[in-house]
Protein backbone atom coordinates (compact mmCIF):
# COMPACT_ATOMS: atom_id res chain seq x y z
CA UNK A 1 0.00 0.00 0.00
CA UNK A 2 2.96 2.33 0.48
CA UNK A 3 3.77 2.08 -3.27
CA UNK A 4 0.50 2.75 -4.55
CA UNK A 5 -0.50 5.74 -2.03
CA UNK A 6 0.24 9.08 -3.37
CA UNK A 7 1.91 11.62 -1.53
CA UNK A 8 0.10 14.74 -1.45
CA UNK A 9 1.19 18.48 -0.53
CA UNK A 10 -1.48 20.50 0.85
CA UNK A 11 -1.89 23.71 -0.10
CA UNK A 12 0.35 26.90 1.77
CA UNK A 13 -1.29 27.52 4.98
CA UNK A 14 -4.11 24.75 5.29
CA UNK A 15 -4.67 22.49 8.50
CA UNK A 16 -2.40 19.93 9.41
CA UNK A 17 -4.44 16.25 9.37
CA UNK A 18 -3.94 16.74 12.87
CA UNK A 19 -5.19 20.31 13.82
CA UNK A 20 -7.70 21.20 15.47
CA UNK A 21 -10.02 23.63 14.30
CA UNK A 22 -12.06 25.59 15.88
CA UNK A 23 -14.29 29.06 15.37
CA UNK A 24 -15.15 31.41 17.55
CA UNK A 25 -17.60 33.42 14.67
CA UNK A 26 -16.79 36.56 17.12
CA UNK A 27 -15.02 37.22 19.68
CA UNK A 28 -16.26 36.05 22.64
CA UNK A 29 -17.88 37.28 25.06
CA UNK A 30 -19.56 39.88 23.21
CA UNK A 31 -21.40 41.52 26.09
CA UNK A 32 -21.92 41.64 30.25
CA UNK A 33 -24.41 38.84 29.29
CA UNK A 34 -22.79 36.45 27.66
CA UNK A 35 -21.02 33.54 29.72
CA UNK A 36 -18.25 32.47 26.64
CA UNK A 37 -15.37 32.99 26.35
CA UNK A 38 -13.73 32.19 23.10
CA UNK A 39 -9.55 30.84 24.45
CA UNK A 40 -10.77 29.11 27.48
CA UNK A 41 -13.35 27.70 24.78
CA UNK A 42 -10.28 26.44 22.46
CA UNK A 43 -8.02 25.12 24.80
CA UNK A 44 -11.29 22.64 26.33
CA UNK A 45 -11.58 21.30 23.12
CA UNK A 46 -7.68 21.11 22.27
CA UNK A 47 -7.87 23.18 19.30
CA UNK A 48 -5.00 24.31 17.31
CA UNK A 49 -6.16 26.53 14.26
CA UNK A 50 -8.92 28.98 14.79
CA UNK A 51 -11.12 29.61 11.57
CA UNK A 52 -13.70 31.99 10.54
CA UNK A 53 -13.64 35.01 13.04
CA UNK A 54 -15.12 38.08 12.39
CA UNK A 55 -12.62 40.82 13.53
CA UNK A 56 -10.58 43.77 13.09
CA UNK A 57 -9.51 43.78 16.57
CA UNK A 58 -6.06 43.76 17.04
CA UNK A 59 -6.04 42.53 20.84
CA UNK A 60 -7.60 39.86 19.94
CA UNK A 61 -5.44 38.75 16.89
CA UNK A 62 -2.23 39.28 19.25
CA UNK A 63 -3.76 36.87 21.88
CA UNK A 64 -4.79 34.51 19.21
CA UNK A 65 -1.36 34.36 17.73
CA UNK A 66 0.68 35.10 21.37
CA UNK A 67 -0.96 31.56 22.42
CA UNK A 68 -0.12 29.66 19.21
CA UNK A 69 -3.21 29.58 17.19
CA UNK A 70 -3.09 30.23 13.35
CA UNK A 71 -6.43 32.56 13.10
CA UNK A 72 -8.08 33.07 10.18
CA UNK A 73 -9.84 36.17 10.00
CA UNK A 74 -13.23 35.92 7.79
CA UNK A 75 -14.12 38.49 5.05
CA UNK A 76 -17.29 39.23 3.42
CA UNK A 77 -19.03 41.45 0.59
CA UNK A 78 -20.68 43.36 3.38
CA UNK A 79 -18.01 44.45 5.26
CA UNK A 80 -18.30 47.92 7.24
CA UNK A 81 -16.50 51.35 5.60
CA UNK A 82 -13.72 52.25 6.41
CA UNK A 83 -12.25 53.83 8.79
CA UNK A 84 -12.60 50.62 10.51
CA UNK A 85 -14.95 50.37 13.27
CA UNK A 86 -17.53 52.10 11.42
CA UNK A 87 -20.72 50.33 11.44
CA UNK A 88 -21.86 51.14 7.94
CA UNK A 89 -22.18 49.83 4.49
CA UNK A 90 -22.80 52.06 2.21
CA UNK A 91 -19.81 52.95 0.28
CA UNK A 92 -18.78 51.50 -3.12
CA UNK A 93 -21.95 49.50 -2.60
CA UNK A 94 -23.33 47.07 -5.50
CA UNK A 95 -26.49 49.01 -7.52
CA UNK A 96 -29.71 47.41 -9.24
CA UNK A 97 -30.90 49.28 -12.15
CA UNK A 98 -33.16 51.84 -10.21
CA UNK A 99 -29.22 52.85 -8.94
CA UNK A 100 -30.37 51.37 -5.11
CA UNK A 101 -27.88 48.98 -3.31
CA UNK A 102 -28.87 45.81 -2.72
CA UNK A 103 -28.28 42.81 -0.11
CA UNK A 104 -29.10 39.09 -0.48
CA UNK A 105 -32.45 38.03 0.51
CA UNK A 106 -31.07 36.60 4.19
CA UNK A 107 -29.88 40.32 4.87
CA UNK A 108 -33.16 42.23 4.26
CA UNK A 109 -33.29 44.46 6.58
CA UNK A 110 -30.27 44.96 8.21
CA UNK A 111 -28.78 47.49 6.28
CA UNK A 112 -25.93 45.03 5.36
CA UNK A 113 -25.35 46.35 1.11
CA UNK A 114 -22.85 44.21 -0.53
CA UNK A 115 -20.03 45.21 -1.85
CA UNK A 116 -19.13 45.70 -5.62
CA UNK A 117 -15.50 44.17 -6.66
CA UNK A 118 -15.06 47.14 -9.45
CA UNK A 119 -15.54 49.92 -6.70
CA UNK A 120 -12.07 51.75 -5.51
CA UNK A 121 -13.81 52.57 -2.61
CA UNK A 122 -15.10 49.00 -1.76
CA UNK A 123 -11.30 47.43 -3.26
CA UNK A 124 -9.92 50.21 -0.35
CA UNK A 125 -12.51 49.02 2.45
CA UNK A 126 -11.85 44.90 1.71
CA UNK A 127 -7.79 45.12 2.07
CA UNK A 128 -7.92 47.53 4.93
CA UNK A 129 -9.47 44.42 6.79
CA UNK A 130 -6.42 42.02 5.06
CA UNK A 131 -3.77 44.94 6.25
CA UNK A 132 -5.00 45.17 9.72
CA UNK A 133 -5.31 41.66 10.44
CA UNK A 134 -1.67 41.10 9.35
CA UNK A 135 -0.29 43.30 11.19
CA UNK A 136 -1.54 42.19 14.02
CA UNK A 137 -0.90 38.47 13.37
CA UNK A 138 -3.26 36.69 11.10
CA UNK A 139 -2.38 33.91 9.40
CA UNK A 140 -4.74 33.62 6.87
CA UNK A 141 -8.37 34.23 5.85
CA UNK A 142 -12.24 32.74 5.05
CA UNK A 143 -13.93 34.65 2.45
CA UNK A 144 -17.73 33.69 3.27
CA UNK A 145 -20.27 34.48 -0.04
CA UNK A 146 -17.08 34.31 -2.29
CA UNK A 147 -19.19 34.74 -5.57
CA UNK A 148 -19.45 38.46 -4.14
CA UNK A 149 -22.21 40.60 -6.15
CA UNK A 150 -22.31 37.85 -8.64
CA UNK A 151 -24.26 35.32 -6.19
CA UNK A 152 -27.15 37.96 -6.31
CA UNK A 153 -26.83 37.81 -10.00
CA UNK A 154 -26.64 34.06 -10.62
CA UNK A 155 -29.60 33.69 -8.14
CA UNK A 156 -31.49 36.25 -9.75
CA UNK A 157 -32.20 37.87 -7.19
CA UNK A 158 -30.81 41.28 -8.56
CA UNK A 159 -29.99 42.79 -11.70
CA UNK A 160 -26.54 44.31 -10.89
CA UNK A 161 -24.25 46.08 -11.32
CA UNK A 162 -24.95 49.40 -12.35
CA UNK A 163 -22.47 51.98 -10.37
CA UNK A 164 -20.58 54.28 -12.66
CA UNK A 165 -17.27 51.95 -12.40
CA UNK A 166 -19.08 48.66 -13.91
CA UNK A 167 -20.81 50.88 -16.21
CA UNK A 168 -17.68 52.44 -17.44
CA UNK A 169 -15.82 48.83 -17.35
CA UNK A 170 -18.47 47.35 -19.01
CA UNK A 171 -18.74 50.35 -21.82
CA UNK A 172 -14.66 49.26 -22.48
CA UNK A 173 -15.91 45.93 -23.39
CA UNK A 174 -18.97 46.65 -25.62
CA UNK A 175 -20.93 44.85 -22.95
CA UNK A 176 -23.79 45.29 -20.25
CA UNK A 177 -22.74 45.48 -16.86
CA UNK A 178 -24.14 42.26 -16.15
CA UNK A 179 -21.76 40.40 -18.48
CA UNK A 180 -18.85 41.64 -16.59
CA UNK A 181 -19.70 40.77 -13.16
CA UNK A 182 -18.23 37.08 -12.99
CA UNK A 183 -14.93 37.13 -14.42
CA UNK A 184 -14.51 40.87 -11.91
CA UNK A 185 -14.91 38.86 -9.12
CA UNK A 186 -12.09 36.14 -10.23
CA UNK A 187 -10.25 39.80 -10.88
CA UNK A 188 -10.70 40.77 -7.50
CA UNK A 189 -9.63 37.61 -5.63
CA UNK A 190 -6.77 37.09 -7.72
CA UNK A 191 -5.57 40.68 -6.60
CA UNK A 192 -6.55 40.43 -3.47
CA UNK A 193 -4.42 37.61 -2.48
CA UNK A 194 -1.42 39.19 -4.51
CA UNK A 195 -1.67 42.23 -2.56
CA UNK A 196 -1.62 40.19 0.94
CA UNK A 197 0.86 38.01 -0.34
CA UNK A 198 2.83 41.06 -1.13
CA UNK A 199 2.46 42.78 2.51
CA UNK A 200 3.08 39.54 4.06
CA UNK A 201 6.22 38.87 2.29
CA UNK A 202 4.55 35.09 2.32
CA UNK A 203 1.80 32.69 0.72
CA UNK A 204 -1.36 34.01 2.60
CA UNK A 205 -3.69 31.18 2.61
CA UNK A 206 -7.14 32.24 1.54
CA UNK A 207 -10.27 29.94 2.13
CA UNK A 208 -13.77 30.14 0.98
CA UNK A 209 -17.16 28.93 2.25
CA UNK A 210 -17.58 25.90 -0.59
CA UNK A 211 -20.97 24.23 0.64
CA UNK A 212 -20.71 20.35 1.16
CA UNK A 213 -16.92 20.35 0.05
CA UNK A 214 -18.09 21.25 -3.86
CA UNK A 215 -15.36 22.50 -5.72
CA UNK A 216 -17.22 23.21 -9.32
CA UNK A 217 -19.03 25.91 -8.49
CA UNK A 218 -17.65 29.44 -9.17
CA UNK A 219 -15.22 30.94 -8.06
CA UNK A 220 -14.47 28.18 -5.14
CA UNK A 221 -11.23 26.97 -7.34
CA UNK A 222 -9.63 30.29 -6.71
CA UNK A 223 -9.23 29.30 -2.87
CA UNK A 224 -6.69 27.17 -1.40
CA UNK A 225 -9.02 25.19 0.53
CA UNK A 226 -12.51 24.86 1.58
CA UNK A 227 -15.16 25.42 5.17
CA UNK A 228 -17.93 24.03 4.64
CA UNK A 229 -21.55 23.19 6.45
CA UNK A 230 -22.47 19.86 5.73
CA UNK A 231 -25.80 18.84 5.41
CA UNK A 232 -28.29 16.34 7.38
CA UNK A 233 -28.83 13.92 4.17
CA UNK A 234 -24.58 14.03 3.43
CA UNK A 235 -23.43 12.52 6.61
CA UNK A 236 -22.01 9.64 6.21
CA UNK A 237 -18.76 8.45 5.54
CA UNK A 238 -19.33 7.36 2.08
CA UNK A 239 -19.54 10.79 1.16
CA UNK A 240 -16.89 12.60 3.39
CA UNK A 241 -14.60 9.80 1.96
CA UNK A 242 -15.37 10.95 -2.18
CA UNK A 243 -15.72 14.39 -1.22
CA UNK A 244 -11.99 14.71 0.37
CA UNK A 245 -10.55 12.51 -2.27
CA UNK A 246 -11.66 15.10 -5.27
CA UNK A 247 -10.32 17.69 -2.90
CA UNK A 248 -7.00 16.01 -3.05
CA UNK A 249 -7.36 15.55 -6.72
CA UNK A 250 -7.53 19.12 -7.20
CA UNK A 251 -5.07 19.81 -4.90
CA UNK A 252 -7.18 21.12 -2.31
CA UNK A 253 -7.35 20.80 1.17
CA UNK A 254 -11.58 20.61 3.25
CA UNK A 255 -12.38 21.49 6.60
CA UNK A 256 -16.13 20.48 7.31
CA UNK A 257 -18.38 21.79 9.91
CA UNK A 258 -21.65 19.91 11.36
CA UNK A 259 -23.95 20.41 14.51
CA UNK A 260 -26.82 18.31 14.89
CA UNK A 261 -28.72 16.98 18.41
CA UNK A 262 -27.77 13.52 17.85
CA UNK A 263 -24.38 13.44 19.68
CA UNK A 264 -23.31 10.34 18.26
CA UNK A 265 -23.25 11.28 14.84
CA UNK A 266 -21.31 14.19 15.31
CA UNK A 267 -19.01 12.30 17.21
CA UNK A 268 -19.00 9.68 13.94
CA UNK A 269 -18.48 12.63 11.25
CA UNK A 270 -15.75 14.09 13.68
CA UNK A 271 -14.39 10.64 13.40
CA UNK A 272 -14.89 10.15 9.53
CA UNK A 273 -13.60 13.28 8.36
CA UNK A 274 -10.18 12.65 10.20
CA UNK A 275 -10.20 8.67 8.85
CA UNK A 276 -9.95 10.42 5.53
CA UNK A 277 -7.66 12.77 6.13
CA UNK A 278 -10.03 16.22 6.31
CA UNK A 279 -10.68 18.60 9.54
CA UNK A 280 -13.81 18.53 11.33
CA UNK A 281 -14.53 22.22 13.24
CA UNK A 282 -15.03 22.08 16.63
CA UNK A 283 -18.82 21.81 17.12
CA UNK A 284 -19.01 25.14 19.31
CA UNK A 285 -20.88 28.04 17.39
CA UNK A 286 -21.42 27.02 14.74
CA UNK A 287 -24.68 27.80 11.77
CA UNK A 288 -27.74 25.08 12.31
CA UNK A 289 -29.60 26.66 9.79
CA UNK A 290 -33.33 26.76 9.78
CA UNK A 291 -33.81 29.56 11.79
CA UNK A 292 -32.07 27.97 15.20
CA UNK A 293 -29.83 29.14 17.68
CA UNK A 294 -25.98 28.95 16.93
CA UNK A 295 -24.91 25.05 18.30
CA UNK A 296 -22.65 24.99 21.34
CA UNK A 297 -21.30 21.67 22.04
CA UNK A 298 -19.78 20.78 25.02
CA UNK A 299 -16.13 20.01 26.39
CA UNK A 300 -17.41 16.60 27.59
CA UNK A 301 -19.22 15.54 24.53
CA UNK A 302 -16.21 16.14 22.06
CA UNK A 303 -12.88 17.22 23.64
CA UNK A 304 -12.23 13.64 23.86
CA UNK A 305 -11.47 12.99 20.27
CA UNK A 306 -10.26 15.93 19.55
CA UNK A 307 -7.46 15.01 22.57
CA UNK A 308 -7.48 11.71 20.42
CA UNK A 309 -6.61 13.19 17.35
CA UNK A 310 -3.97 15.58 18.99
CA UNK A 311 -2.65 12.36 20.45
CA UNK A 312 -2.23 10.52 17.82
CA UNK A 313 -0.90 13.20 15.25
CA UNK A 314 2.29 11.16 14.37
CA UNK A 315 -0.20 8.50 12.55
CA UNK A 316 -2.23 11.38 10.80
CA UNK A 317 0.45 14.17 9.61
CA UNK A 318 2.33 12.86 6.76
CA UNK A 319 -0.10 9.83 6.03
CA UNK A 320 -2.22 9.36 2.79
CA UNK A 321 -5.09 7.32 1.19
CA UNK A 322 -4.13 3.66 0.56
CA UNK A 323 -7.23 1.63 0.89
CA UNK A 324 -11.04 1.95 2.02
CA UNK A 325 -13.25 -0.79 2.79
CA UNK A 326 -16.87 -1.46 4.65
CA UNK A 327 -18.71 -4.56 5.97
CA UNK A 328 -21.18 -3.76 3.04
CA UNK A 329 -19.52 -4.31 0.06
CA UNK A 330 -20.43 -7.19 -2.39
CA UNK A 331 -17.96 -9.99 -1.71
CA UNK A 332 -19.36 -12.06 -3.75
CA UNK A 333 -17.93 -10.99 -7.13
CA UNK A 334 -14.82 -9.94 -5.78
CA UNK A 335 -11.89 -12.24 -4.19
CA UNK A 336 -11.98 -10.44 -0.90
CA UNK A 337 -8.50 -12.69 -0.03
CA UNK A 338 -6.12 -10.48 -2.68
CA UNK A 339 -7.56 -7.16 -0.80
CA UNK A 340 -5.49 -5.40 1.94
CA UNK A 341 -8.51 -5.16 4.46
CA UNK A 342 -11.91 -7.12 4.08
CA UNK A 343 -14.55 -8.01 6.38
CA UNK A 344 -15.86 -11.54 7.37
CA UNK A 345 -19.33 -11.31 6.19
CA UNK A 346 -21.81 -8.44 5.85
CA UNK A 347 -22.65 -6.16 8.52
CA UNK A 348 -24.54 -2.48 8.50
CA UNK A 349 -22.41 0.04 8.86
CA UNK A 350 -18.31 -1.12 9.56
CA UNK A 351 -15.56 0.89 7.92
CA UNK A 352 -12.06 0.45 7.71
CA UNK A 353 -10.13 3.73 6.42
CA UNK A 354 -6.58 2.82 5.54
CA UNK A 355 -3.74 5.36 5.19
CA UNK A 356 0.21 5.07 4.90
CA UNK A 357 3.00 6.71 4.34
CA UNK A 358 3.82 6.91 0.58
CA UNK A 359 7.37 5.09 -0.84
CA UNK A 360 8.40 4.80 3.01
CA UNK A 361 8.20 0.57 3.72
CA UNK A 362 8.77 0.49 7.01
CA UNK A 363 6.51 2.83 8.54
CA UNK A 364 3.58 1.61 10.26
CA UNK A 365 0.10 1.51 8.41
CA UNK A 366 -2.71 3.30 10.24
CA UNK A 367 -6.14 1.43 9.73
CA UNK A 368 -9.24 4.00 11.34
CA UNK A 369 -12.19 1.47 12.49
CA UNK A 370 -15.37 3.44 12.69
CA UNK A 371 -18.74 1.60 13.35
CA UNK A 372 -21.30 3.92 11.95
CA UNK A 373 -24.37 1.78 13.82
CA UNK A 374 -26.01 3.67 16.22
CA UNK A 375 -26.34 -0.10 18.25
CA UNK A 376 -22.74 -0.60 17.89
CA UNK A 377 -21.60 -4.85 18.09
CA UNK A 378 -18.75 -6.79 17.53
CA UNK A 379 -17.00 -7.71 14.42
CA UNK A 380 -13.81 -9.94 12.31
CA UNK A 381 -11.42 -7.81 9.91
CA UNK A 382 -9.09 -9.62 8.03
CA UNK A 383 -5.57 -8.09 6.94
CA UNK A 384 -3.84 -9.18 4.16
CA UNK A 385 -0.32 -8.96 5.55
CA UNK A 386 1.90 -9.14 2.14
CA UNK A 387 -0.40 -5.75 1.35
CA UNK A 388 1.27 -4.21 4.46
CA UNK A 389 5.00 -5.58 4.32
CA UNK A 390 6.95 -7.95 2.19
CA UNK A 391 7.55 -9.78 5.65
CA UNK A 392 4.07 -9.66 6.95
CA UNK A 393 2.44 -7.79 9.72
CA UNK A 394 5.08 -8.20 12.71
CA UNK A 395 2.28 -6.49 15.67
CA UNK A 396 -0.74 -4.61 15.67
CA UNK A 397 -1.59 -1.70 17.80
CA UNK A 398 -5.20 -0.79 19.10
CA UNK A 399 -5.46 3.15 19.73
CA UNK A 400 -8.72 4.40 21.11
CA UNK A 401 -10.07 7.58 22.28
CA UNK A 402 -10.67 8.12 26.09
Amino acid sequence: MQQTTEKTALPPGAPRYSDVCFSSRWERPRDANDTLETFNAAKSFHATYLNWVYTTNPHFIRKADSLGYKLQVALTPTLHDLPLGSTNSDQGRVLNTKGEKVTAPWMKGWNNWWGCVNSPAFQATYFAHIEAALKAGAHGFQVDDPAMGFLLQRNKWEDICYCEFCKKKADSLGVQPPAIQEFSVREFHRKMKRKAAAMAGRDVPFSCNNFEGDWELFPFSEFDFGVAEIPERRANPEFIYATIREARRLGKAQVFTFSNERDWLVQKMIAATYACGGNMLVPWDVWQGGGKERYFGKAQQYAPIYGFIRAISPWLDGYEDAFYANSQDENRYMDAHSLPISFEKYRRQFHAFARAKPREGNAPVVVHLIDWHVLMEPFNLSLNEKRFFGQGIASIELLTPV
